[in-house]
Formats: structure tokens, C-alpha cells, sequence
């Protein structure tokens, strides 16, 4: 829908999970998975998760 905020989805998902102390590879995964969430809504924020959205990506995982 809209490319805005992919980059920063990702960069967000990523330093999070590892400041979290989560793996490369799940701190990538939740990047992706932010990043993707991003460029399905319109504008830079819209499609960030909240705090509940990413605890049950994290469990879901």
C-alpha cells in the first residue's frame, strides 16, 4: 500500500529484540515482520504494532 516507514520498521524490530537480549535471527524475524506490517496501511506509523500486537507475535513465534 505504502513504502513509507518499512525501513524504519525494521530497524525498530530489530534493535528492539536486541536490547531484549533476543537472537539475530528473532530480532530479524520481528524486523521483517514490523517492516511488512509498515507498507500494509498508509503514512510512516500507522502500521506499527502496539505493545499487545508484538507480545503476540513474540509468543506466536
Amino acid at each position: 500500500v505504502d513504502t513509507v516507514g518499512a525501513g524504519d520498521g525494521f530497524a525498530v524490530g530489530v534493535i528492539s529484540a536486541l536490547l531484549e537480549n533476543l537472537s539475530l535471527a528473532q530480532a530479524v524475524q520481528r524486523g521483517n515482520w514490523i517492516g511488512s506490517r509498515a507498507v500494509q496501511s498508509r503514512g510512516d506509523m500507522e502500521g506499527l504494532p502496539t505493545r499487545a500486537e508484538l507480545n503476540q507475535f513474540s509468543t506466536a513465534a
